[in-house]
């Protein structure tokens, strides 16, 4: 053997193909057997102290059954209700709020125009800040003023904050 070469045959290639495909399909099959039997099976066991993957009552019942847990919102089925529930007003160390809702005084091209009416809004005593947005494939600058708890708050005061502030086409729109 002066070569580091192995030749196969075309029928030593054709076996090995066949056995592949034998190979393949026993383990469909076997993989098949063993999902109808786990399915057949009525009760599953679960190790002593374990809780089950899926409630009791939700593994034989239906759909509308979890929905409606879901919807009573139990303390031991959703244990964030009480996040979902506070809307935060927090403001981050550079002045954006966390939550909330906000009026949308202007859109700048550039970060100076926009950073230059919020450092004025600000000194007036507005809580303003700025966001980056994207209209047409280009960035813009976003002018906000923040600190309403609800959407129906900020509505209300939308149209006096616009003619108090100048604002030429505000909007509300959720913090950030």
């Amino acid at each position: 053997m002066k070569d580091n070469q192995i030749q196969l045959s075309r029928g030593q290639l054709f076996a090995l193909g066949a056995m592949s495909v034998a190979l393949a399909a026993l383990s469909f099959f076997l993989g098949f057997t063993v999902a109808e039997r786990v399915r057949a099976t009525p009760e599953t066991t679960v190790a002593p102290g374990m809780a089950p993957l899926v409630a009791e009552d939700v593994q034989h019942g239906t759909l509308e059954t979890l929905l409606a847990r879901v919807a009573k919102q139990d303390p031991e089925d959703l244990s964030f209700t009480g996040e979902l529930a506070s809307a935060s007003l927090n403001v981050s160390a550079d002045g954006v709020p966390t939550g909330g809702w906000s009026i949308q005084l202007a859109e700048h091209p550039d970060t100076v125009a926009a950073d230059a009416q919020v450092e004025q809004l600000r000194a007036a005593g507005v809580s303003a800040y700025r966001v980056a947005g994207l209209v047409d494939g280009k960035r813009v600058q976003r002018v906000r003023v923040s600190g309403y708890s609800s959407r129906e708050s900020a509505m209300a005061d939308l149209e006096s904050t616009a003619t108090r502030l100048g604002a030429t086409a505000p909007s509300v729109v959720p913090a950030p």
